[in-house]
């Protein structure tokens, strides 16, 4: 008469069969479908808030709130400097028809520097991630590089509130913004 020896391990996969085939067939299921549901549910409800934050950013990036172009007989290629709601975009031209695009997310920016003489500014944006690597724009109107200055100032005070400038027209704030902008730069 032989004897079989119980194997533990046997006995740990018909256990774990068990509670397997119970929560999906029978003891347990009706709560595992409804967290199931719950979880769709709440999915959908991420996906269209997350659907919400994607149209806010588009909204932002198409918000031109100012544009500045460099002198031409000076600056024989003109660059051109775009400020929007979330980020600024320069577009350096070196030749016919190429040219070279740089956008920068506004929390990227560590610091604007405008330099002036009597005619022309030199306006230098500095970024955080490449710090040695400052964006200058050489020859701009003295007029445009403050404004857009004021403007970079009151866009990254605003962020650093958590003030959400989706919901408000550009024409409707800008002014504000460059009070903010120039108060920043009088008061630090």
């Amino acid at each position: 008469m032989t004897s079989k020896i119980a194997d533990p391990n046997h006995s740990q996969k018909t256990g774990e069969q068990v509670i397997f085939n119970q929560q999906n067939n029978g003891i347990g299921a009706a709560s595992n479908r409804v967290h199931q549901i719950n979880e769709s549910h709440h999915d959908n409800s991420n996906s269209k808030s997350e659907a919400q934050k994607v149209y806010q950013l588009a909204r932002k990036s198409t918000q031109v709130l100012f544009r500045a172009k460099t002198v031409f007989p000076f600056d024989f290629f003109p660059d051109i400097l775009t400020i929007n709601a979330n980020k600024i975009d320069i577009v350096n031209t070196s030749f016919f028809f190429s040219h070279q695009t740089t956008s920068i997310p506004l929390p990227d920016i560590a610091n604007v520097e405008i330099q002036t003489s009597p005619f022309f500014a030199t306006l230098r944006i500095i970024n955080i991630r490449y710090p040695m690597h400052p964006l200058v724009l050489r020859y701009l109107k003295k007029s445009d590089a403050v404004k857009a200055k004021n403007i970079i100032d009151g866009l990254l005070v605003a962020i650093s509130q958590g003030t959400d400038i989706t919901e408000i027209e550009p024409k409707q704030f800008l002014k504000e913004l460059e009070k903010v902008g120039e108060s920043a730069v009088k008061n630090g």
